[in-house]
């Protein structure tokens, strides 16, 4: 067994929060929850790594179970009747316990049929599909985590604890920005990249180190930059829609810090080159302007076009402009000092009589490259050929068992969609679709009562949603279904 460092660190503060501070124990499990890369300890025996959110996530699950012991609940018909009209007045845990029993349904499925589907991966190896090892780590880890949302429905009382809670959120992911840029910046200037800090699960794959001509790709404590591109487009809205209700003067430190924050933030989602943040971004700049010209409520917080709309065009154009500079001149200072080398110009085959010098590409040369492969060229690259590929794989086995699913841990698809779809089955799609129903209504009812807030917690939720379908399959990363359960709760408690 080894124990990184911020494994130490976890373990040490999480062990005096459960004695000491409860409330300490949730906040290091919230901001922890962006620290995808990051492992805790990994057993050697069993190569099984344990992320610092899952042992946090662990110990305040045992704070909770030992307060309620504490309690001394008498278990007996009223009690079974009382929980079950508090999920009937909580519907978003009651949506998490039936995703949570149609995830379990497929892993059964699995099971009681016997199913074994022999395909070619994509990586053209033959491969074989059946219940393993895979699907009983990966149905664990994932009650876990919806586990964790249900009890935390019910810990929240207060729309102060969501407040606070969304503050430690954001803490986390202008730390993910910081450490991203500094990242970047790092790499041109040819600082070793110290990963074994918060890039260090050696049984993930890692992608810290990706780069595309000579562009520099930010993951920050994430996997890979799709990865952080998800957690960046959680965190914008709030960003963005601070900053489009401020009514403050704009020399004023408030108006300066947020922009600044928003600026940094839309800055390094551009310099992810990834075309999950792209779309991302998208969606969360786009929905914020249909809503400013269509959903508004008048006289309300985000009743103001004109500057609404000014305020969001400079932002785009600043953060493109920033994004921009940073990036060619870092490459130009990693030309000058020899971290980087410069690509030379593919020249057609030709015959030639004399030998001429060789061309190379420019510094805006390497970056307009990289945005088109990131953009219109991506279903075309290699890239986008394996997510295409692992798709179909993915779809072509979903016949075998499309009421319940595969299983998880029998095949991960390249979407947050088509792995529900395919490993929990149109009953597990359905009951995703039902936790999004019901935090959306929630939110839009709550949104005559407070217009910002409630924007910025769907435009956050419906744009991460949209980032996790376009490339991201993973439903361990914890702060979107955090995400999710303060924006229902927010929607739902009394002041």
């Amino acid at each position: 067994m080894e124990i990184t460092i911020i494994g130490v660190i976890t373990i040490i503060l999480s062990i005096y929060a459960f004695f000491k501070n409860e409330k300490l124990l949730l906040y290091i499990m919230v901001f922890l929850s962006t620290f995808t890369a990051t492992e805790l300890m990994h057993i050697n025996a069993t190569t099984t790594p344990i992320q610092t959110f899952e042992f946090t996530g662990a110990i305040w699950l045992l704070r909770q179970f030992v307060n309620f012991i504490k309690s001394k609940p008498k278990i007996n018909k009223e009690f079974f009747k009382d929980w079950v009209q508090k999920f009937k007045e909580n519907k978003l845990a009651l949506a998490f316990l039936i995703f949570i029993i149609a995830i379990l349904l497929g892993e059964l499925a699995l099971v009681v049929t016997g199913i074994s589907v022999d395909y070619i991966d994509i990586h053209g190896e033959p491969a074989r599909l059946k219940f393993g090892m895979a699907n009983v780590t990966q149905g664990i880890i994932v009650t876990f985590v919806f586990v964790i949302m249900i009890v935390l429905s019910f810990k929240i009382k207060t729309k102060d604890e969501v407040r606070d809670l969304l503050r430690v959120f954001c803490a986390s992911s202008v730390f993910a920005i910081v450490w991203g840029l500094l990242q970047f910046i790092g790499f041109y200037l040819g600082i070793p990249y110290p990963a074994f800090l918060f890039n260090n699960n050696i049984y993930a794959e890692q992608g810290y180190e990706q780069i595309a001509n000579n562009v520099k790709r930010i993951c920050s404590i994430a996997l890979e930059p799709s990865t952080f591109a998800v957690n960046l487009i959680c965190f914008i809205p709030f960003a963005l829609g601070t900053f489009l209700a401020l009514k403050e003067r704009i020399k004023t430190k408030k108006y300066i810090k947020t922009f600044a924050v928003l600026l940094l933030a839309t800055s390094c989602a551009v310099l992810t080159t990834s075309s999950t943040t792209y779309v991302g971004l998208i969606a969360a700049y786009g929905l914020y302007g249909l809503y400013i010209l269509f959903g508004y409520i008048k006289n309300g917080e985000l009743d103001n076009k004109g500057k609404n709309f000014l305020k969001m065009l400079v932002t785009t154009v600043a953060s493109i402009a920033v994004a921009g500079i940073l990036c060619l001149g870092f490459m130009k200072v990693g030309y000058k000092i020899g971290t980087i080398h410069r690509i030379q110009v593919e020249q057609p085959t030709q015959q030639v009589t004399t030998e001429e010098p060789p061309q190379y590409e420019s510094v805006f040369q390497n970056v307009l490259k990289t945005l088109k492969q990131m953009t219109i060229d991506k279903l075309t690259s290699g890239s986008g050929q394996e997510r295409l590929s692992g798709d179909m794989i993915g779809l072509e086995m979903f016949r075998y068992s499309p009421i319940f699913g595969l299983g998880f841990g029998s095949y991960r698809t390249f979407s947050l969609f088509t792995n529900i779809l395919l490993n929990a089955g149109i009953v597990g799609i359905i009951a995703f679709f039902y936790i999004l129903f019901v935090v959306v209504k929630a939110l839009m009812k709550y949104r005559k009562q407070n217009e910002s807030v409630s924007v910025m917690f769907l435009i956050s939720i419906i744009s991460t949603t949209v980032a996790f379908c376009m490339g991201v399959p993973d439903l361990v990363l914890t702060f979107y279904w955090m995400m999710i359960v303060f924006g229902y709760k927010y929607a739902t408690l009394d002041e």
